[in-house]
């Protein structure tokens, strides 16, 4: 692949204005805002299937599992998701993106659209409650998708998933 390409990529599917991963969250996060229900449930799988996939670019093709793409980009979106991947003694990829998406539950936790200054967009309360908070979520994942991008723009023959 070539840098003009990534580019492209990158602009279509995943970063404003136009990719539709932005669009699509972003959308449920301004009618949440407004007043209207936003999808939280759909929004919150949608972020943890799409941190699965971006997973896979970040180790460029070098991984021997769906977890192993998860848990990468997962730690990539900063220390606190890096902490509950490691500190805890729950598998962050079982419960969550396997819960919501082979499930549809994930059992004690809520799923809020807003943040209300949460450190990350997954939250285990001393109480052993979790949250998953969209808009912090979306935030630092738009966050790891820009510093993968500007890396991968920077890259001799970057790996692109085949569209």
């Amino acid at each position: 692949m070539t840098n003009s390409e990534v580019k492209r990529y990158f602009k279509e599917y995943i970063l404003p204005p136009r990719g539709f991963i932005y669009n699509d969250i972003q959308r449920e996060i301004s009618l949440a805002r407004s007043g209207n229900a936003g999808g939280n449930f759909l929004s919150a799988l949608g972020l943890l299937c799409y941190t699965e996939f971006l997973g896979k670019m970040f180790l460029q093709g070098r991984y021997s599992s769906n977890k192993q793409c998860f848990n990468a980009f997962f730690r990539s979106m900063g220390a606190n998701y890096a902490q509950l991947i490691n500190a805890n003694n729950v598998n962050i990829y079982r419960k969550f993106r396997c819960g919501m998406t082979h499930a549809y539950f994930v059992g004690d936790c809520d799923i809020k659209m807003l943040d209300n200054n949460y450190q990350a967009g997954i939250v285990i309360k001393p109480d052993g409650k979790y949250f998953f908070v969209v808009e912090k979520y979306f935030e630092d994942f738009m966050n790891a998708c820009q510093q993968l991008y500007n890396r991968m723009i920077t890259e001799q023959n970057p790996h692109l998933p085949s569209t």
